[in-house]
Order: C-alpha cells, then sequence, then structure tokens
C-alpha cells in the first residue's frame, strides 16, 4: 500500500465547511454532529484517534486529559483495506488542516484482532486485505505521528475505565453485545492483553459443547448462543418449525436481534422464548468470566444493550445467582458512538504514553 501525499488532497477538503457532505472519490465524508463538538478553551495533549469499523469509519481529535471531542469526522468503511486506509488518511488530514493545536499521537481503535506488539493488525473480520497488516507503521510514515494499535473490544475497555462508566474502577470487565461478543480486560489502568494478546475473548467461552457453530470455528461459544446473529439465527429456526409468531410477518432477512427483542417485548412467546434462552447464556458467560477475574464491575456496550432492561434485568438476576461475588455490578457502557474514537485516545495514552 502506497503512502497518500499530503498534495492529493482536494482543494474542496482542505476548505471543510461542517454544513456540508463532501466526497473524496467515491467516499462520502460526514462532520459529525456539532453537539458533540466542543470549543478550544484550553489544550492539554491533543490525541488525533482513529476508528477502523466495519460499517463507518472516524477520526476525531479529542483532548486526552478530559476526553473532549474536539471536531470529528467519519464515512462509511469502503469495501477493500486499501480503500479503507486511503479514506481514513483522508479524514485525519483534514482535521489535521483545521486543529487548534498539533497532536501529540495517534491511536486506533481497530475492529478485528491486534498483534501484542500494538502495532501489527492481524485480519478484519468485516474488511478484506488487512491479514497482517503494519498498520501503525503506516501511519507514522504517512502522518509523523508515533501511533498505537488496539482492537476495538480492549480500546472500549479501556475508553469506559478512564472516560466512562467504569472511570477509575479496577479490575474492570467489558463486554460489547452486537453482532457478536467482544471484551476486553483493564487492570490498574493498564489494558490486559494477555501473553499473545488473546485475553478478553469473552465471547469465546465454550459454554454448549453441542451448541451452534460460531464464527470462529468451534462449538457453543457465547457469541454462538447470545450475539445479535445468533438471535436471528435461532428465530429463523423457530420460524421454520413454528409460524405461530409476529415474526412470521417478516420477510426472513429483516428477522433480526432487534425485530426480535421488539417482538418479545410486545408478548410474542416465540420471540420471548428465543431472546429469553440468549439472555440467559448472556448472564452465565458474564458470571463465569467474573468468577475468574472478580472485576470491580461489569459495563456492557454494543447494540444489543439498547434493549435497556429487558436485557440488564434478567442478564443481572442470573448473574447474581451464578456470580461468587455478591457485590458485583453490571452497568451500561456510557460513552455511547464515541467510544471508538475515545479507545483511541486511550490507548495512545496507555501505550504511548504509560499513563
Amino acid at each position: 500500500m502506497s503512502p497518500i501525499l499530503f498534495g492529493s488532497i482536494t482543494p474542496a477538503l482542505q476548505s471543510l465547511s461542517k454544513r456540508y457532505v463532501l466526497s473524496i472519490g467515491s467516499v462520502d465524508i460526514v462532520p459529525a454532529s456539532s453537539g458533540y463538538a466542543s470549543p478550544v478553551t484550553h489544550m492539554t495533549a491533543l490525541v488525533l484517534a482513529l476508528d477502523f469499523g466495519g460499517s463507518k469509519l472516524a477520526a476525531a481529535l479529542v483532548d486526552a486529559a478530559s476526553g473532549r471531542v474536539v471536531s470529528t469526522l467519519r464515512c462509511a468503511t469502503p469495501a477493500d483495506a486499501e480503500a479503507s486506509y486511503a479514506a481514513m488518511l483522508a479524514l485525519a488530514r483534514a482535521l489535521l488542516i483545521d486543529a487548534p493545536d498539533h497532536p501529540h499521537a495517534v491511536g486506533v481503535s481497530f475492529g478485528g484482532p491486534v498483534q501484542a506488539d500494538g502495532r501489527v493488525v492481524r485480519l478484519s473480520m468485516h474488511v478484506p486485505g488487512w491479514n497482517d497488516a503494519p498498520l501503525a507503521d503506516w501511519i507514522e510514515r504517512d502522518l509523523g505521528l508515533p501511533c498505537a494499535i488496539a482492537n476495538d473490544a480492549d480500546a472500549a475497555a479501556l475508553a469506559e475505565q478512564r472516560y466512562g462508566a467504569g472511570r477509575g474502577l479496577t479490575p474492570l470487565l467489558y463486554l460489547t453485545v452486537s453482532t457478536g461478543i467482544g471484551g476486553g480486560i483493564v487492570i490498574d489502568r493498564r489494558m490486559f492483553r494477555g501473553a499473545r494478546a488473546w485475553a478478553g475473548e469473552v465471547g469465546h467461552q465454550t459454554l454448549d459443547p453441542n451448541g451452534p457453530l460460531c464464527a470462529c470455528g468451534r462449538r457453543g461459544c457465547l457469541e454462538a448462543l447470545a450475539s445479535g446473529l445468533s438471535i436471528a439465527r435461532a428465530a429463523r429456526q423457530e420460524l421454520d418449525a413454528n409460524e405461530a409468531s409476529s415474526l412470521a410477518n417478516l420477510p426472513r432477512d429483516q428477522v433480526d436481534a432487534r425485530a426480535v427483542a421488539a417482538a418479545a417485548a410486545a408478548g410474542d412467546p416465540l420471540a420471548g422464548a428465543v431472546w429469553d434462552a440468549a439472555m440467559g447464556w448472556l448472564g452465565i458467560g458474564i458470571a463465569n468470566a467474573a468468577n475468574v477475574l472478580n472485576p470491580a464491575c461489569v459495563v456492557l456496550g454494543g447494540g444489543l444493550t439498547q434493549a435497556g432492561d429487558q436485557l440488564f434485568a434478567p442478564v443481572r438476576r442470573i448473574v447474581a445467582e451464578r456470580a461468587l461475588d455478591p457485590a458485583l455490578t453490571v452497568v451500561p457502557a456510557a460513552l455511547g458512538e464515541h467510544v471508538g474514537v475515545l479507545g483511541g485516545v486511550a490507548i495512545a495514552c496507555n501505550t504511548l504514553w504509560k499513563g
């Protein structure tokens, strides 16, 4: 992958206005909601944070001390690694044009496994071409700033411990419950990756050895039993055997976890049974992990947590029944859509500045 020269940025991008949607090649760039940007009154240490997601790329300049997002841009994730990297560089350079100060470092949250050195991406689960990519080297070459990388779940865990729902608490266990289930562990304000950066993979603990096949190739993982994809799959299988459900009125490809949650909340028996089974497995998986780590708290983020008490009430009940620590709490994540870029900031602080 060749570097993208600063001069390749279009004049339109250099005169970026927060009121317009601009285009770099085939990639639309949109400024984030103005509600998240704050006027700069003082600076401590700016970090350029990059969030490589499966469907969205985001870049932000963030005050590392407070977690305040100064400015941010995002775009849809292109179809391959080279185009994604080019689009992210364009976002980053657009922010740097009007930056109130020069950032001190780059922190990256990446949607896929990252090697233990925090510099090389192993692969992306969603975007082809990222296998063994030396992403930190590329960014340092093209932006001239020191860079550190972590997978998105580790980054989110550190962000929630530094700025969010688990602020100041240690040890902290974070789970993202969405299309899949990821996890991260923070101990004494430091991200814990284990010997070879596989720590925190809570979604891949085996709960049912004869259960459904997981994306990792093993059977009965927590992710295969309680993730958004697994809930959708279970509901569709039940519908194939029993059409007596309001979900039968939907095209099969629209029977997703959100639809199952809504139908369950409305009293649909089939949807309720699928949802309850998934929440049961999720509670057991969290309790198992908590009995190993004994965290100060468990923070849950990700799309499924938008179900609110429909998720948290059964999960908390099962964790209370199965976790040995009676004081353990399970709380919702606090950082919302900015968890990715704030995770990048936290990674930079944790890895480059040891703070």
